[in-house]
């Protein structure tokens, strides 16, 4: 079981890099096809990464887990603008396949209750008159686990009467890890996201950021109906009294390129959970190194603390401290632009 569980694990993996290899390149006819594997630019992104990663909870040991991403692009021409204009706004439309896979230790089922997000995004870049970068991104859909178990109880089934009553039992002062289903318990809803990106930058004399300093923000509406419109997918009232209804983020990462080969970059990452159930930590805090050590450029290794709460679906009612060592994949990585000529006086 687990070689065959690994297997379908590395295949999402490896579909989502050599797709990203093949995807349509809109501006190739008209500049150098650049040595990245990636043909679209996606300035605010989820990286595709493999990993290991320590324990939150010690009756669950686990073995690997893998973040697949795809980026489907309908429409990017990111990289020809910033590349042929020094002051124009580029965008990009496009749908997002974002899995999060876990394999645990165990001889039974040791892929369990793995989260989808399937979003639909536009992003906007803009270069400032000092050659900064400004983004910000809408993406909507829907997250869920794909799971009809109930969710603090896996001899039942999700939105069974059964379920419900259970359900109506659980008290602020139960610790929701505790009584958590981790065989099948049931996790959905429909999200839109609001995201912010801004880029300080330093050239050097091949007009390629040699040093940027990344800031990010985001805020996360949960909410019933897809793309506001369809009754699809949402969530109950319990639901969102345990998961709470806004998620917040603020991010830093600097970056930078050592001698026009080596790049690293460090940061950290946070997360915040608007009054989820009480026995839920609402802080998830990341901080990473990353290091980029071939001339490709797009392939990367990482070391990451975590501490708060884990980000594997349902099992935010985890928290802890946890240590992830990688591999990860870039969708943005530096080149070459036309420079504001404004700075060159």
């Amino acid at each position: 079981m687990h070689k065959l569980s690994l297997f379908f694990c590395l295949s999402l993996f490896i579909h989502s890099y050599c797709f990203a290899q093949t995807a349509k390149d809109s501006a190739k006819t008209k500049q150098n096809i650049s040595n990245s594997g990636f043909k679209e630019y996606y300035p605010i992104h989820e990286k595709p990464s493999i990993m290991w990663s320590s324990n939150l909870v010690s009756f669950e040991p686990i073995f690997f887990e893998a973040k697949p991403t795809v980026y489907y692009s309908i429409s990017n021409n990111m990289r020809y603008v910033m590349q042929n204009f020094a002051h124009k706004p580029s965008d990009a439309f496009y749908f997002t396949f974002q899995p999060h896979i876990r394999m645990y230790d165990e001889q039974s089922v040791p892929v369990k209750m793995p989260s989808y997000k399937v979003l639909a995004g536009w992003q906007r870049l803009v270069k400032t008159p000092r050659n900064n970068f400004f983004s910000f991104a809408v993406e909507s859909g829907h997250f869920s686990n794909g799971q009809s178990g109930c969710t603090f109880d896996s001899t039942l089934v999700d939105e069974s009467d059964a379920c419900t009553a259970l359900h109506a039992t659980i008290t602020d002062s139960d610790n929701l890890s505790e009584l958590l289903n981790r065989t099948n318990g049931n996790f959905s809803t429909n999200l839109t996201k609001l995201s912010l990106n801004f880029r300080v930058n330093r050239f050097g004399q091949n007009n390629t950021p040699f040093i940027s300093h990344s800031f990010s923000g985001a805020y996360t509406l949960f909410h019933n109906k897809l793309f506001g419109l369809i009754d699809k997918g949402g969530f109950s009232d319990f639901d969102i009294g345990i998961y709470g209804r806004h998620r917040f983020e603020l991010d830093y990462e600097y970056i930078h390129t050592y001698a026009g080969k080596f790049r690293y970059s460090l940061g950290i990452n946070t997360e915040f959970i608007e009054r989820p159930h009480p026995s839920v930590e609402p802080w998830r805090v990341e901080l990473f190194i990353t290091v980029y050590p071939f001339k490709i450029n797009d392939l990367a290794f990482f070391v990451k603390y975590n501490h708060g709460h884990d980000d594997y679906n349902i099992r935010f009612v985890d928290s802890g401290n946890q240590f992830s060592v990688g591999a990860v994949w870039d969708w943005f990585k530096p080149f070459e632009i036309k420079r504001a000529e404004v700075l060159e006086n």
